[in-house]
């Protein structure tokens, strides 16, 4: 407890309260507002851009290692909200009402760890593993952007975020170690196999 009430102190409030007070500028609290949520909606466009893609080419490996990157934010959104049952840390919002600026809304939940950068971090790390680098360098700047954002905003401790990369590093390692598993090569299997049926 007085480990963490060091780190509380030490890292997360100093960080947060420096963040935030950027967002006096106006430009800048444009960008932190927009940028805090956009860019998670690249997982889904990229996966469904994808395979489409590979559908149209009939790349059945293709189709297979992205059935792999989402099995990793699967993973690294289920540990974290595990975590969340047992860890209950309130959002910053009651750290910046009397010094700083609150700048998003959201719904009140429980900030530890933080989903967004769990499941970004899974998804980057698995574009580098299952080799789509090029895609995950062109990518990369807008994921530093959106996890800064979400602690200027208010919305996420600095260590929300250190927490969640951990847990997405950690996903993405197991997912990658465990591809050759049979159960996973039976599942994926099984997708694709119901996805033909549709054309996809």
């Amino acid at each position: 407890m007085q480990f963490f009430l060091f780190l509380h102190e030490n890292i997360n409030i100093p960080v947060l309260s420096y963040l935030n007070s950027l967002t006096e500028n106006e430009g800048i609290a444009t960008i932190v507002y927009t940028m805090a949520d956009l860019p998670i909606f690249i997982i889904p466009l990229f996966l469904l851009g994808y395979w489409l893609f590979f559908n149209s080419t009939k790349n059945i490996w293709g189709k297979n290692t992205l059935l792999f990157i989402l099995y990793s934010t699967i993973l690294a959104i289920s540990i974290s909200i595990f975590i969340q049952t047992f860890v209950h840390l309130e959002r910053p919002e009651t750290s910046l009402n009397g010094a700083g600026k609150l700048i998003l809304e959201h719904i009140p939940d429980a900030s530890f760890p933080s989903d967004h950068a769990s499941v970004w971090i899974a998804f980057i790390s698995s574009l580098f593993l299952f080799w789509f680098s090029t895609v995950g360098v062109v990518i990369f700047p807008f994921f530093i952007i959106m996890l800064l954002s979400r602690v200027a905003g208010g919305v996420h401790w600095p260590l929300d975020i250190m927490a969640g990369t951990l847990i997405g590093f950690l996903s993405s390692f197991i997912i990658y170690k465990s591809q050759k598993l049979t159960i996973f090569n039976k599942v994926n299997w099984f997708f694709i196999k119901i996805a033909s049926y549709f054309k996809l």
